[in-house]
């Protein structure tokens, strides 16, 4: 299959598939554009390995909770003055999907 037989979600996991390289540093704006939950999820995963397994540094900008919950990530929130580095879980975006599904619970 060509990347014009590809929708834009399948050509995102394509990049990351064929572009991450062993010991690369790699800046990601909002790589969540285009992507599933589903496949958020998995490419957060094949950050997450790249970074443990084969010294990869990423530098991302990121609302996706896939990718601010990725273990070890150092999160700087540039929202704050000065900014400061941050939890994830208290980061406003995330805050409010948390409260959302909360409210949403008996529907699940």
């Amino acid at each position: 299959m060509n990347n014009n037989e590809l929708s834009n979600g399948e050509t995102a996991l394509k990049f990351f598939d064929d572009t991450i390289q062993p010991d690369g540093l790699y800046l990601l704006d909002e790589p969540e554009n285009s992507l599933s939950s589903e496949n958020q999820e998995l490419v957060a995963k094949m950050i997450a390995g790249m970074a443990r397994f084969y010294n990869c540094q990423f530098v991302i900008s990121s609302h996706s909770p896939f990718f601010l919950s990725i273990g070890n990530a150092k999160i700087y929130d540039l929202d704050s003055y000065p900014v400061k580095v941050t939890r994830w879980t208290d980061i406003p975006n995330i805050r409010i999907l948390h409260d959302f599904f909360k409210e949403q619970e008996q529907e699940f």
